[in-house]
């Protein structure tokens, strides 16, 4: 995926002494409609809400968003993927009836990551062990991840604000889920 839409409203009431109930009082928008701008969360925004903002914060749409061109891409090139320490273990849980059983199982991986950012190239690799404990319907219940440190010191160097940074993580923890499922669920079919 290439870019992201991010709101600066955040910034943009803190110049101005601003909190969410304070917007909310000067407007007829709702504090959801606020609170989601303000943590850039949301697809959408109405026109109404729009002007709304600029009339109170007396500034442009161009100064409530910016468009941020990022480009990042993750592939797992472990050359080993086998799943280690498959163990089975019973497990008490109220919500489930009778006996009930966890396996749980781990592996390596290898991960390159491609970060194209304000112009800049930055490709390197990484290693991320994953701990995986899931139910005999095949549905994770509990992962634990261990990202190596090469991954964040690089980040570090791409001298990126916070909210590409977060754009980057989620990304990859979408990657790594998709990854995830894919290797561990070719072990079902040896599960008894």
């Amino acid at each position: 995926m290439t870019g992201f839409i991010h709101c600066n409203l955040r910034v943009l009431m803190a110049e101005r002494g601003l909190n969410i109930q304070k917007v909310k009082d000067q407007t007829t928008l709702s504090r959801t409609t606020i609170s989601n701008l303000y943590n850039n969360h949301g697809s959408g925004i109405q026109f109404d809400t729009l002007t709304q903002l600029c009339t109170l914060l007396k500034c442009t749409t161009g100064d409530l968003f910016t468009f941020v061109n990022v480009s990042v891409s993750f592939n797992d090139i472990s050359i080993d993927c086998k799943v280690d320490k498959m163990s089975k273990n019973q497990i008490k849980d109220p919500k489930w009836e009778g006996a009930n059983y966890a396996y749980m199982a781990k592996s390596k991986f290898l991960i390159n990551l491609m970060l194209k950012y304000e112009g800049e190239l930055l490709v390197f690799d990484f290693e991320v062990d994953a701990s995986v404990l899931f139910n005999k319907l095949k549905q994770i219940i509990f992962k634990e991840i261990i990202i190596s440190d090469e991954f964040h010191l690089n980040l570090d160097n791409a001298k990126a604000p916070v909210y590409v940074i977060d754009y980057i993580e989620e990304q990859f923890d979408k990657f790594l889920s998709e990854c995830i499922h894919d290797r561990f669920m070719n072990i079902f079919d040896n599960l008894d």
